[in-house]
């Protein structure tokens, strides 16, 4: 069996005030502006406990997230990808990304990143645009033009942008210059994140949606897929966009609900059939001498669920058929009348072949949220 590995590095200078995920700000714990070295210790610790028991004949996949993994030093890389291959066979061709803000662009590290094994960089763009940054209190520096030229000019690895769009007040002129900028420069992936306001962030206590904002929103990523889809890129996932040959084979295993293995406070794991949460804060982590994991059970139909509400992300669809084989679930027909409905409403197609193969239409893919919940409601 061949997995992917997610190494999560929960550090930042400053969370964004549109953050939902488990981060820390580097000021709060000891070692200040560098990643401490006993968390590098943890890691590498976890790793030779995990990753053998995890059952992996090979990893494909490593992926640093975050957090704000670049804050890492090149040397800290390369000692975590050395403690994956003591103890599983890593992929010749192995896709080990990390993402990175601007403000820690430079050719140096970028090269040293490349050097210490690193072939895929995400560069968290979000907006050109200073009003739109501050607007959604995106902490890192914004990106410049002088960050772009610098990020893209460093050979052998391949470069991948994050934008996000649907940001309230933001125009179709500013979300069209960003898109034009970047795409510009050719990255190999370009992920355009809807803007999502999260319960209990700072952005919540200053923007609530309403029916216009959603309508705002739905413009600007219609005119997302068309602006990508000038610019050559293809459209694979709701929110990801590549040049042929590099979707990222990591986050597919998300997607098509493949054996993946967390690493690190908060990270999450699926292995065997089954989910793990390592549930600990970084404070618990360093302090511990084992990760502690708690099993997130699943019931056939929660199971069903996720599948479905991954799955059906993608463009090209999920096999039924090799759903109810995997899961040992047959959808009810209360289910399969669901999808009904969705074909005949225009929103979904079924593919007339031997795995039943349901895809969302690009009228469903516009109104997806409400098109997946519609087909799931008899499983809630």
């Amino acid at each position: 069996m061949t997995g992917g590995v997610y190494i999560h590095v929960p550090f930042c200078r400053r969370k964004c005030d549109y953050c939902n995920f488990y981060s820390v700000p580097l000021g709060h714990i000891p070692g200040d502006a560098v990643i401490p070295a006993n968390y590098i210790r943890r890691l590498t610790d976890e790793i030779r406990r995990r990753l053998p028991a995890a059952g992996f004949s090979s990893a494909d996949t490593v992926y640093f997230g975050g957090g704000t993994p670049s804050l890492l030093t090149a040397g800290q890389v390369k000692e975590l990808l050395d403690g994956v291959r003591q103890n599983v066979a890593l992929a010749p061709a192995a896709e080990i990304t990390l993402e990175m803000n601007p403000g820690g662009v430079s050719a140096d590290a970028l090269d040293s990143f490349r050097d210490a094994g690193v072939t895929r960089v995400v560069l968290g763009v979000q907006t050109l645009s200073e009003r739109l940054h501050r607007l959604i209190g995106r902490s890192a520096l914004p990106c410049t033009a002088r960050d772009l030229e610098v990020f893209f000019s460093v050979p052998g690895i391949a470069q991948c942008a994050d934008i996000i769009t649907g940001i309230p007040t933001q125009t179709a002129g500013e979300l069209a210059r960003d898109i034009d900028l970047v795409a510009a420069y050719r990255p190999r992936h370009i992920s355009a994140y809807v803007l999502s306001i999260e319960k209990n962030t700072p952005l919540s206590r200053r923007m609530v949606p309403d029916e216009a904002a959603e309508a705002g929103q739905a413009r600007l990523f219609g005119l997302t897929m068309e602006l990508l889809s000038k610019h050559g890129y293809g459209h694979y996932e709701i929110s990801n966009y590549a040049l042929p040959g590099f979707e990222s084979r990591h986050n597919m295993k998300y997607w098509r609900f493949e054996p993946y293995l967390g690493l690190g406070p908060g990270a999450h794991s699926f292995v065997g059939g089954e989910r793990y949460i390592n549930a600990m804060t970084v404070e618990e982590y360093l302090a511990a001498d084992r990760a502690v994991l708690v099993h997130d059970a699943r019931s056939p139909e929660s199971a069903a669920v996720e599948y479905l509400m991954t799955g059906l992300r993608l463009l090209k669809g999920i096999s039924l058929d090799e759903m109810e084989e995997r899961l040992s679930f047959p959808l009810p027909p209360a289910v399969m009348e669901r999808i009904g409905k969705a074909v005949s409403d225009g929103l979904a197609a079924v593919d007339t072949d031997a795995r039943r193969t349901v895809r969302l239409t690009a009228r469903g893919i516009m109104v997806a949220d409400r098109v997946i919940y519609g087909i799931l409601e008899p499983l809630l």
